[in-house]
């Protein structure tokens, strides 16, 4: 009886739980979920993306809409990171006033010293006081260790059926894992069989609201075999590594992303070019879509070391607050993709 009450007490708390919405896939939505909170990673909702509002010059379209999203969340909280300059102002302007609900969690960009680990560690743990101060409990190990076992098994079920949907599909499908955890598959796609044009899109975050651009790529005859943008393939981590069956979990689980993260941002970036080239070769790749926002430096300069790299042609588009598949772009998306034909 007293089990069952005790049961009971959980399921509530965790309907109540303060939603914890995150920004960046390199942030541990397990360590989140450990705490008794709800993990929500933003690119599954349209809400930040609605009613949007002219920027300044060189405003990144994607950190201004986080400011607005993380500003309309009285009851919630919201995880910055300072991956970029754009998201670390964003987080100085909107906790001028009031830093209670919003967080800068802190990645280190070079990779390769124990210093950068470290470092990484102590923001893990940071991030854990942060989310007590919320309302959250002392984190279980037992408990993490199952949401990592848990989420480890739905990531590599995401990695196996990846050729098996349409490219909207999976995004989708890859947005509701960040959004509340759950795998959620629907039924195999014709269209993820079609014999279009095999391109690879990279870059930036790829939200609810940009879909649309997938589809149009398919339509226009290209086919998006590898998703490799922040929200795309390359953010399913691999099985956590664990030296003995007695190893820490926490420990595990902050080696698992820290020697994981494959982005723009690091220095040197070796770990995004060794990840792309397995992937583009295994799928042979005849084109690159680079998707970036406009004033996103760190992904805008990558255009020629792509062409270099790979011999491969390279497609520029660039997302801002208003439209993010414009006639414009789908005439350039159909020339990119009759040339390649």
């Amino acid at each position: 009886m007293v089990s069952q009450l005790t049961r009971e007490y959980s399921q509530i708390h965790e309907q109540n739980a303060t939603q914890v919405f995150y920004t960046s896939p390199w942030i541990p939505p397990e360590w989140i979920k450990t705490h008794g909170l709800k993990p929500r990673g933003v690119w599954f909702t349209k809400d930040p993306w609605l009613n949007s509002l002219p920027l300044a010059s060189g405003v990144c379209a994607f950190a201004e809409a986080m400011v607005r999203f993380a500003e309309a969340q009285a009851d919630s909280a919201v995880i910055f990171t300072s991956t970029c300059d754009q998201q670390r102002r964003g987080f100085d302007a909107l906790t001028a006033a009031d830093r209670s609900r919003a967080f800068l969690f802190n990645i280190p960009v070079v990779w390769q010293t124990p210093a950068a680990s470290q470092a990484y560690r102590c923001e893990v743990e940071r991030l854990g006081r942060f989310l007590q101060d919320l309302g959250g409990h002392v984190p279980s190990l037992k408990r993490l260790g199952k949401e990592m076992t848990r989420y480890g098994q739905d990531r590599a079920r995401l990695l196996d059926v990846a050729q098996s949907y349409s490219s909207r599909q999976f995004a989708e499908s890859i947005a509701r894992f960040h959004w509340d955890g759950s795998l959620q598959l629907p039924s195999p796609s014709a269209s993820a069989l079609m014999n279009g044009v095999p391109l690879a899109i990279v870059g930036g975050p790829l939200s609810a609201a940009h879909w649309d651009l997938l589809d149009a790529i398919e339509t226009m005859g290209g086919h998006v075999v590898l998703n490799a943008t922040e929200t795309g393939e390359r953010t399913l981590l691999p099985a956590f590594a664990s030296d003995h069956s007695a190893d820490d979990p926490f420990n595990v689980l902050v080696r698992g992303y820290f020697e994981n993260i494959v982005d723009v941002f690091q220095r040197p970036n070796t770990r995004l070019y060794s990840w792309l080239k397995k992937h583009m070769t295994a799928r042979n790749i005849r084109g690159i879509i680079l998707w970036h926002f406009t004033g996103c430096d760190l992904w805008r300069a990558e255009a020629q070391t792509l062409r270099e790299t790979f011999g491969l042609p390279v497609l520029l588009l660039e997302a801002d607050e208003k439209q993010f598949c414009s006639p414009r772009d789908v005439g350039r998306i159909e020339a990119f993709v009759e040339m390649l034909k």
